[in-house]
């Protein structure tokens, strides 16, 4: 299912204060429910992380908002120092499972259930000043979910669509098209491989 379309188009104005104090509530409802049903699952990865590799279960990755603010990122360690990518990192990493831990930085207020991304570039040569500043302006947190470009494929003008996608999102946003977004993520296999 595409949610987004490859020309951007915009509906205009922001969430207001009310929409997205429903969103947060929705976020922390969310990760809490889903840290308790989960945490069984988070205790076995943690054991499996320890025992294949020595080191911390979890490692920390600053990102960036487009707004620049910066967002300490937790995911469950993949690699050690002999081994780029562990034997448990590796299925970890293709199951989307190292993203588990970003429950708790959607549980502080980092993040959101369903966003635009972090980017640690922004390549400001392919935006005009007025999408430079949708997209640094919006009160709108990055999510553990993001809406994807149209398209099987990201070739040539990858990062032009994938901004695209995510300037659709932040003017266009409701509650539903969270939920179409969600959905997406959940069914899609590209859901799981890191940006």
């Amino acid at each position: 299912m595409n949610v987004m379309m490859s020309a951007v188009k915009h509906r205009g104005g922001s969430p207001s204060k009310f929409q997205l104090v429903v969103k947060r509530l929705i976020d922390i409802l969310s990760s809490v429910i889903a840290l308790i049903v989960l945490s069984p699952l988070l205790l076995l990865v943690s054991l499996a992380i320890k025992i294949d590799s020595r080191g911390p279960v979890l490692a920390n990755k600053v990102e960036r908002r487009y707004s620049e603010q910066k967002i300490q990122i937790l995911k469950f360690r993949c690699g050690s120092l002999s081994h780029p990518v562990t034997r448990t990192g590796r299925l970890l990493v293709r199951n989307g499972l190292d993203r588990l831990p970003m429950l708790v930085n959607v549980l502080r207020g980092d993040m959101s259930i369903v966003g635009p991304r972090c980017r640690t570039v922004l390549p400001s040569l392919l935006l005009s000043e007025h999408e430079l500043l949708l997209l640094k302006n919006s009160p709108i947190k990055p999510g553990l979910f993001n809406p994807r470009a149209s398209g099987d494929e990201y070739v040539g003008d990858a990062d032009r669509r994938q901004i695209e996608s995510d300037i659709f999102y932040i003017t266009n946003w409701s509650l539903f098209l969270d939920a179409k977004v969600f959905v997406d993520a959940v069914f899609s296999a590209r859901s799981y491989k890191l940006d």
